[in-house]
């Protein structure tokens, strides 16, 4: 993976960066996932999509001087959006809530300056904007409702502490200069209660079931986020980077977790870069590059 170097130490991947070439491929992904969530809809599921804006466009102020935002770049994610919403999807708009979030520009941003992922308080800014987004769409909040009630509280640490998060210090070329551990203020979410019942009965009363990618990974800390949000339990699923969201979600469909405890409502979450990267991309892992329709094919079987 390349890296970008940024202004005040931050770094960035340029695959960020969209270009007019990805259009057809964009354009697959967005009507894939409005036939999707189609299906889901008759399976009686309902689908919150949460895209995951560029860090690129998020600070886009720390973006090197000979490697600004271009236009296309800056307006994919609004325009993926409209086409999204045109066709039906209930799409959690994490692009406008985070330009316009005060932490963008504090000293605890919405993404970490060495990782391409998002920092605690961009986690906590996607849950919350999660539920936004359910209390405005009655589909959501039907579905939200038909799920059990818990207590969860939240604290938020009361000084920053070291990550460990820095992926993309990794990837620096060999002699680059050294970067001392970034540090972030965490939050801890915890549940007020639980009965013996709940404790034996292994989680079978979850209804919703939270998926994406390594954002989702509870590292950082977005699934405890939507725990607290939402005041519910969970099923989190996190996709390993080579898999991409298409095999993930098959996988899932196909897993007794699907098929004996069809949750409610499903919040899948899909980083913006991979929309220009439907099921038969070449770039992908070999072993999960599959037909675009014969994607679509399978989940039509799946969710009958």
């Amino acid at each position: 993976m390349p890296v970008l170097f940024g202004k005040d130490e931050w770094l960035f991947t340029p695959y960020e960066f969209a270009t007019p070439a990805d259009a057809q491929d964009t354009s697959a992904t967005l009507q894939l996932l409005q036939s999707a969530n189609k299906l889901f809809e008759r399976k009686g599921v309902a689908l919150a999509l949460v895209i995951v804006p560029s860090k690129i466009r998020i600070h886009a102020d720390k973006l090197p001087v000979d490697k600004p935002l271009d236009a296309y770049t800056n307006e994919k994610y609004d325009n993926a959006v409209k086409a999204l919403r045109s066709g039906g999807v209930n799409v959690v708009n994490l692009n406008e809530a985070f330009l316009k979030s005060p932490h963008r520009t504090s000293d605890t941003p919405l993404f970490l300056r060495l990782d391409t992922h998002w920092s605690p308080s961009g986690a906590m800014l996607a849950a919350e904007t999660v539920r936004s987004l359910i209390d405005a769409t009655p589909a959501l909040k039907a579905a939200l409702a038909a799920t059990k009630e818990e207590q969860y509280a939240l604290a938020w640490n009361a000084r920053k502490i070291n990550t460990r998060a820095r992926d993309l210090v990794r990837y620096l070329p060999e002699g680059s200069a050294n970067y001392a551990p970034e540090q972030v203020l965490p939050f801890k979410v915890s549940r007020v209660q639980a009965s013996q019942a709940d404790l034996l009965n292994g989680g079978e009363n979850v209804g919703i079931t939270v998926i994406g990618s390594s954002y989702t990974n509870k590292a950082t800390g977005y699934p405890d986020g939507l725990r607290f949000t939402l005041q519910r339990d969970l099923l989190d699923i996190s996709l390993p980077v080579d898999q991409g969201p298409w095999f993930g979600m098959e996988s899932y469909l196909k897993d007794e977790a699907f098929k004996t405890r069809q949750p409610k409502l499903i919040i899948w979450e899909i980083p913006e870069r991979e929309l220009r990267s439907p099921p038969n991309n070449k770039f992908r892992d070999p072993r999960y590059i599959m037909d675009n329709a014969a994607w679509l094919q399978k989940i039509t079987d799946l969710l009958k």
